[in-house]
C-alpha cells in the first residue's frame, strides 16, 4: 500500500546528509524520529508513508512486506499506540 509513495523519502533526505554517508543504526533512528514526529502531530498517514520511504532508501535498511502491510493496517485501524510500538521496535 504505502511503498508506492517512494517520492517522500528521497525529498525528505535532501536537507541532510545522503542516505549513505552516515552508519546505519544513526540512519535507522532517524528514520524512526521522523515518523514519530509525524505520529507526535497527529498524522498517522505520514509517520507509515515516512518509515517505510525513507528505511527502503537504503538496502540494508529496507522494511520486510509483513511490517509493511502491518503498518498500512495499522494506519487503516487508525491505531496510532500500534504504530508507535512498530516504529520503535524497529532496528
Amino acid at each position: 500500500m504505502a511503498r508506492a509513495m517512494k517520492g517522500e523519502g528521497h525529498q525528505m533526505m535532501r536537507d541532510g546528509p545522503l542516505v549513505t554517508d552516515m552508519p546505519r543504526d544513526k540512519y535507522v533512528e532517524r528514520c524512526k524520529q521522523r515518523a514519530l514526529d509525524y505520529l507526535d502531530r497527529g498524522d498517522i498517514e505520514k509517520a507509515v508513508t515516512s518509515i517505510i520511504t525513507t528505511m527502503d532508501a537504503r538496502t540494508d535498511c529496507k522494511i520486510p512486506n509483513y511490517l509493511a502491510t502491518l503498518g498500512g493496517s495499522l494506519l487503516m485501524a487508525n491505531d496510532a499506540l500500534g504504530l508507535r510500538l512498530l516504529i520503535e521496535d524497529l532496528r
